[in-house]
């Protein structure tokens, strides 16, 4: 999303990724919400951040 929003096409973005229990029957490979919310948490603050809305899906 950091290239988008430097060529002034956004200035936010959504993330739309299965939970862990949904992404294992995924093939492999797939990013799952609680992973990448760790991620961000443990990253901490960058300046090329970006506001972006994080939503975890499941099958049910």
């Amino acid at each position: 999303m950091t290239i988008f929003k430097n060529l002034g096409h956004i200035n936010a973005g959504v993330e739309i990724v299965p939970i862990k229990q949904f992404a294992d029957n995924m093939s492999t490979g797939v990013s799952f919400f609680e992973q990448f919310i760790w991620d961000l948490e443990k990253r901490g603050v960058a300046n090329i951040d970006i506001p972006v809305l994080i939503f975890g899906i499941d099958a049910d």
